[in-house]
């Protein structure tokens, strides 16, 4: 007659609880794993929201940033916002911080019209009593301090001071895009010295999205800025023109 083994007493608790303590652990595993997922998952789509998905996700929608958003902005993505005789307009602040853009006439009957690419809303000003097209100017909303970089590829021809009523309001730079044909400028107005302090240098090459201009100045102060309109904020913006110099309009 065989007998089963003895074990001490208590010892078939111990190996019960063992046996319990790994059940217990496979069970916290398990429930652990899905979370893990959804933690990985939602890290994987913050991510994937950079600068190289913005342009797959389609026209940017305004506003998406407040004006009271501190920090200057990052590199903006490499998007085409307009397209003008040849000449392509690059997006030239952070996507996050734009507030608004808005096309309007610019007064001069060197302006060229620009036509928007569709990757950005663009708004369309009144005309008023403004000479020129009625989307030769065109401005990017952006709370003052964001970082305003090239929105094309070429070379810096002026820097000056940018003077409203007899004061001096920051600068502009006139760039000549390296496709245009002769005589087209871009102009960029509203700008603020960068955080370094120096201001771009005459000569200068850039590239579309990546040189650094300046910052967006506060305008608030100097006057009622009409792309206000269409935003949240008091209108603060970089403006952008494309005109022909007066050498191009000589029959």
């Amino acid at each position: 007659m065989s007998s089963r083994p003895r074990y001490p007493v208590g010892a078939g608790r111990a190996v019960r609880a063992r046996r319990g303590l790994r059940r217990d652990r496979r069970a916290i595993i398990s429930a652990a794993i899905p979370v893990a997922a959804v933690i990985i998952l939602a890290l994987i789509l913050s991510l994937g929201g950079g600068d190289g998905a913005s342009e797959a996700a389609g026209p940017l929608a305004t506003p998406v940033a407040p004006p009271s958003e501190s920090g200057s902005g990052a590199r903006p993505p490499e998007i085409v916002i307009a397209r003008g005789e040849g000449v392509e307009i690059h997006l030239p602040v952070d996507p996050r911080r734009v507030t608004a853009a808005m096309f309007h006439p610019v007064n001069d009957p060197a302006g060229v019209a620009m036509d928007g690419s569709g990757s950005l809303h663009i708004h369309q000003a009144d005309r008023g009593d403004r000479v020129g097209p009625d989307t030769a100017g065109l401005d990017v909303g952006a709370p003052a301090g964001t970082t305003v970089y090239s929105p094309v590829d070429g070379v810096i021809e002026s820097v000056a001071d940018y003077v409203v009523s007899g004061r001096i309001e920051g600068y502009e730079v006139v760039i000549a895009p390296s496709v245009a044909s002769s005589g087209l400028v871009l102009r960029l107005t509203h700008l603020d010295e960068p955080a370094s302090g120096e201001r771009p240098s005459v000569g200068t090459p850039v590239r579309a999205g990546a040189t650094p201009l300046g910052r967006v100045r506060d305008f608030s102060p100097v006057a009622q800025q009409e792309i206000a309109e269409f935003t949240n904020d008091s209108g603060n913006h970089v403006h952008i023109e494309l005109v022909r110099t007066e050498a191009d309009l000589i029959p």
